[in-house]
C-alpha cells in the first residue's frame, strides 16, 4: 500500500506541474507541439539526472522509494508521451509529413541530449 501512495503522490505533483508549465507557456503564444517538446525535454533531463544520482543513495529501500515516487510517479505523469504521439498522428492525418518528421526527429534528439546532460550533471 505504501508503494501505491508514493507513486500516487509523485503523480499528483508531476501532472500538476505539467499543467502549470503547459498553461504558462500558452501565455507566450507557443504552439502545442513546442509546449509538449519543452515538457518532454525537461522530463528527459530530470530522468538522466535522477538515474545518475540513484546509485549514490546509501539505502536500497530508500532508493526503491525514490524510484517509485520520482521516476514512476512524478516523471511518469509529468512527461507526455501519449500527447506527443497524438500530435504526430494528427500531423500525419493532415498529410503534413515534413512537420511530423521534424517534430519526431527534434523530440528524440532533444530527449537524448537532455537525458545525457542530466546524467552528466548528476555524475560530476
Amino acid at each position: 500500500m505504501q508503494d501505491i501512495i508514493l507513486v500516487s503522490f509523485g503523480a499528483i505533483l508531476g501532472s500538476n506541474l505539467r499543467f502549470i508549465i503547459y498553461e504558462t507557456l500558452e501565455k507566450y503564444k507557443l504552439n502545442n507541439n513546442l509546449r509538449i517538446l519543452f515538457v518532454n525535454t525537461f522530463a528527459s533531463f530530470f530522468l538522466g539526472f535522477f538515474l545518475s544520482i540513484i546509485p549514490q543513495v546509501g539505502s536500497l529501500d530508500f532508493s526503491y522509494q525514490l524510484v517509485l515516487f520520482f521516476l514512476i510517479g512524478f516523471l511518469g505523469s509529468f512527461s507526455t508521451f501519449s500527447t506527443f504521439v497524438y500530435d504526430l498522428f494528427v500531423l500525419l492525418l493532415q498529410s503534413n509529413f515534413f512537420q511530423a518528421l521534424k517534430l519526431f526527429v527534434t523530440s528524440i534528439a532533444l530527449g537524448i541530449i537532455a537525458i545525457a546532460f542530466g546524467f552528466y550533471l548528476g555524475t560530476y
